[in-house]
């Protein structure tokens, strides 16, 4: 296996190990803040609701439209990193999210929230893809999988945080706004100086046991692995975080609530993660993900409007360890397969079926009356996929 410096755009002169560490640590300090900032609104979402009184669908519309954003950040920040640099795109998207995130600071009124998520989105799908595969540019399968945890654990901590913050009171919205714009600013800051004092050059992987045995296949090859898994990634979280918690009853202040099924879900979700790295989980853990994914579509497509405390904690708990699962195996499959050069469009790729997810709450808010039919395809078609993929690593070894 070869390693190049196509990239990172950086000159072409070996890293020292305590550069490479601490490059590595620099992407993934973006990669959290992006994550923070991403995903601190989903914690906001019942204290916005209530200033501006936005409708149901309104609210889920401006949490949602994140993703018009997102999209074509992910595409195009990921094959434009694999042609100048992890660098420059990291930085863009860092900067842009910051400007959306600014942008709602301001004015939380629905046409500025709108507009600033669409920002936010396109700034996180610059920095996500571009950070995501230069971590594993840097570590090879093991940055890939760091890099996911990373990420979750991001998405996990902000919306907790900022469903505490607005708890407090009206002020709230705009300090979790605040908080949010000094993270990214301050992990972006420390980044840029990482890349300017340390002697970087192009990445020299360290062995790791989970470096793929086989030789690199080819973008066909990577996506035919990855891409059935996608997904169901997010369409697992948004369904535990934004929809579950709508039908528990728990007494506690409604961003309270938000944030900590936020907490929870993605905690899950990222800490499955590292216990799979820890104990060295092969690829038919995209399988369980996918199966524990269909588990939880079929439960919430049967289980009535109103669900106890324990099921929905339970299932916050199901669709976590699937989301983190899912995330972790595609991204593998991707570093496992996917040629250096085009890592970055792949990577973007990915993250862009993935996301497609979150407009699942909007989906079964605008079209309530079949809801329960929407789940229960969903159900089905990610048991497909895990029967597909278990009887594919059966007859082939992809890793």
């Amino acid at each position: 296996m070869t390693w190049s410096n196509v990239a990172t755009g950086q000159p072409p002169s070996a890293l020292s190990s305590t550069d490479d560490r601490t490059l590595f640590t620099a992407v993934l300090a973006v990669l959290f803040a992006t994550g923070w900032a991403a995903n601190h609104f989903a914690g906001l979402l019942p204290a916005i609701r209530d200033q501006q009184h936005l409708d149901a669908s309104t609210l889920n519309a401006v949490f949602a439209i994140y993703a018009v954003g997102l999209l074509p950040g992910l595409l195009i920040g990921g094959r434009v990193s694999d042609a100048v640099g992890r660098q420059s795109i990291a930085w863009a998207g860092s900067v842009t999210a910051l400007l959306g995130t600014v942008a709602m600071l301001l004015s939380e009124q629905s046409a500025v929230l709108l507009v600033g998520r669409v920002i936010v989105g396109a700034g996180v799908g610059f920095a996500i893809s571009s950070c995501t595969a230069w971590a594993s540019d840097l570590k090879g399968p093991a940055g890939a999988a760091i890099a996911g945890a990373v990420l979750t654990a991001g998405f996990a901590i902000g919306p907790f945080a900022s469903g505490l913050i607005a708890s407090a009171g009206s002020f709230g919205i705009r300090v979790s706004f605040a908080i949010a714009a000094t993270i990214v600013v301050l992990a972006t800051a420390a980044a840029v100086l990482t890349t300017r004092n340390a002697a970087v050059a192009g990445p020299m992987p360290v062995p790791d046991p989970e470096e793929p045995k086989l030789l690199r296949q080819g973008s066909a090859w990577a996506l035919s692995w990855a891409m059935p898994l996608a997904p169901w990634v997010f369409a697992s979280a948004t369904l535990a975080f934004v929809t579950m918690p709508s039908r528990v009853h728990t007494g506690l202040a409604a961003p309270m609530v938000a944030g900590i099924a936020t907490l929870i879900t993605n905690g899950v979700s990222a800490l499955t993660q590292i216990v799979a790295r820890a104990r060295h989980w092969g690829p038919q853990a995209g399988t369980v993900g996918a199966v524990l994914a269909a588990f939880g579509y079929a439960v919430a497509a049967v289980a009535a409007p109103t669900i106890t405390l324990g099921l929905g904690l339970s299932m916050l708990v199901i669709l976590g360890c699937a989301s983190g699962l899912l995330l972790r195996e595609g991204l593998i499959d991707l570093e496992a397969a996917a040629p250096q050069e085009v890592r970055g469009a792949l990577t973007g790729a990915f993250y862009t079926v993935s996301y497609i997810g979150f407009g699942l709450p909007l989906l079964l808010s605008t079209a309530a009356k079949c809801s329960v039919i929407i789940l229960a395809a969903m159900a089905v078609l990610a048991s497909a996929t895990a029967v597909g993929r278990a009887v594919r690593l059966w007859r082939n070894r992809h890793r």
